[in-house]
């Protein structure tokens, strides 16, 4: 298996790849009931057909000598069971870091030679219009072949009426009727219900894991077995690309309690610290600072509402106030985050506390507990307690 032809490329994230075609040999492996349809995700996965082509020759030699049937009239004890029946995906995913991504094309002659730039890079402000045409062209694409958890994206002339349709469901998860799915300017989206579409959206995303061709009328592809998991992680990214390529500061939320909502977009560093801080030594503390963070980093966060995230991660050092930091080199400086806490409104609420003061300051604020939040935690994964 050549790794290096074209062919063999990823369209698909690397991690997603490997995540559903991990997830579908385990399902086959559990469910007996379920057999994978292992040609649609390598038609989805990679840029050429060969990967495809290559399994299904090697599946129908497996199925031929009646290997593949044979594994469930014993008991299977492990993966590895089922890998072997499905060799040509079992060999991609332990080659996976070899697999190259499909990347753009450069731009072609008078693009590359023209002497003024294209008119999507010629300001950094945020093309919402762009946002919502490519994203209505998206969610075209992926309810067109299932990815929404549609039975029949395109009807059915066989199809049972008590088949809630996709607007039912979203409605259902809306509380009310959402806007249209089909963006055109003479009924254009607001802002606002563009966002809610983002997330509504990202809640149905489901991969259809197996298919079957309706004949019949040319009534297309049925799909099945979908999985939410696969889904939501591969809506997020495809989405997040999207609304980065329009400039728009909001990106959808990974992980933690907000996972799948949109919240403001930061820096790298600090992306690494809210993936580091969110991991807690018990589900009480994992709570508090995925709260907090949430709520600091909503799109809708209020002025009240970041002070109440501050609140909330101060609560969280306060039992290492004294047993972790003092008389540590970051004692002091833990300290001062508790006294301006203490003076600026945050923790007490007094009469007499200082209010007058920006947003920024609560941005220094919020990053600077959450910063101290991770250090205790290095602090006593280390062992290290506060001095007598």
């Amino acid at each position: 298996m050549d790794l290096t032809d074209p062919e063999y490329a990823l369209k698909w994230p690397r991690e997603v790849f490997v995540a559903e075609a991990t997830d579908m040999m385990r399902t086959d492996r559990e469910r007996q009931s379920f057999r994978a349809d292992y040609t649609l995700l390598l038609e989805e996965a990679f840029a050429g057909s060969a990967p495809a082509t290559e399994h299904s020759s090697v599946q129908g030699a497996l199925d031929w000598s009646g290997t593949t049937r044979s594994v469930w009239t014993q008991s299977v004890a492990s993966l590895q069971a089922i890998t072997e029946n499905v060799p040509v995906v079992s060999e991609l995913v332990r080659r996976a870091d070899e697999l190259r991504l499909h990347t753009a094309r450069p731009p072609y002659f008078s693009r590359r030679n023209s002497s003024s730039p294209p008119d999507d890079r010629a300001t950094g402000e945020p093309d919402w219009a762009a946002a919502k045409e490519r994203f209505s062209t998206f969610v075209a694409r992926w309810q067109s072949t299932g990815y929404f958890g549609d039975m029949y994206p395109n009807g059915c002339v066989d199809g049972d009426d008590d088949e809630p349709t996709m607007k039912e469901r979203l409605t259902e998860l809306y509380g009310h009727e959402p806007p249209p799915l089909v963006y055109n300017e003479g009924d254009a989206w607001s802002d606002d219900e563009f966002c809610d579409l983002v997330e509504l959206l990202h809640d149905v995303a489901a991969r259809p894991r197996t298919r079957y061709n309706h004949e019949f009328s040319q009534c297309g592809y049925h799909y099945s077995d979908h999985a939410l998991r696969t889904g939501q992680l591969f809506y997020r990214i495809r989405v997040n690309e999207l609304l980065a390529a329009a400039r728009l500061p909001f990106q959808l939320a990974t992980q933690g309690e907000d996972a799948g909502r949109l919240v403001t977009i930061t820096d790298d560093a600090r992306a690494d610290l809210l993936v580091q801080v969110a991991q807690q030594p018990t589900p009480r503390l994992t709570d508090q600072v995925g709260h907090a963070i949430a709520l600091y980093r909503s799109r809708q966060s209020t002025r009240e509402d970041k002070i109440s995230a501050i609140r909330e991660l101060m609560a969280v050092l306060e039992p290492d106030r004294y047993t972790v930091v003092k008389n540590t080199a970051v004692g002091a400086d833990n300290e001062s985050l508790f006294r301006i806490a203490n003076t600026y409104a945050i923790r007490h609420n007094k009469d007499t506390d200082l209010r007058d003061y920006s947003t920024a300051f609560l941005d220094w604020m919020f990053w600077s507990t959450l910063a101290m939040v991770q250090l205790c935690k290095n602090l006593k994964s280390e062992g290290i307690v506060a001095k007598p």
